[in-house]
């Protein structure tokens, strides 16, 4: 194993900033660049299948597929308060915080506890994979006009 060159916050706050600005850009200012350049070619994400935008995306491309859905039912995506557990020599954390969402259509506002699984390269200083735990999928869905 290489030496570790970032540390999980560092690599996590560089996806959470990039995230936020994608999210609060319209669909024409929206680049991907920046979000994509924090995450490994191979990285993976599961979105329960409750939601709108459910499904395993794979790579920067299904990644970018999920950023797009996400933002075209959100204005505002931002975690807040992460705070980080982790086990020294581990690259699996966990992560617990708050997320604020902004539904796009109706302009309604949420904030709900949230968890993360995430694995982190800390080597490389992105992320490959993401497992994201959602406190109220009813009253997202709910916000979205989504009935799964």
């Amino acid at each position: 194993m290489g030496t570790k060159k970032f540390t999980a916050r560092e690599v996590l706050d560089a996806f959470y900033k990039a995230e936020r600005e994608y999210m609060q850009a319209t669909p024409e200012q929206r680049d991907y660049a920046s979000i994509a350049a924090t995450l490994a070619p191979n990285v993976r994400m599961e979105q329960t299948s409750a939601l709108p935008y459910a499904g395993v995306y794979i790579g920067p491309d299904g990644m970018q597929d999920w950023t797009r859905r996400m933002a075209d039912y959100f204005e505002v995506v931002d975690v807040q308060n992460p705070e980080i557990f982790e086990c020294a020599g581990s690259e699996k954390i966990v992560v617990l915080s708050n997320v604020h969402f902004k539904v796009r259509k109706t302009g309604k506002e949420m904030d709900f506890p949230f968890c993360q699984a995430i694995t982190v390269d800390l080597e490389r200083g992105v992320i490959v994979e993401l497992r994201p735990f959602y406190w109220d999928v009813a009253e997202v869905n709910k916000s979205l006009g989504y009935a799964p």
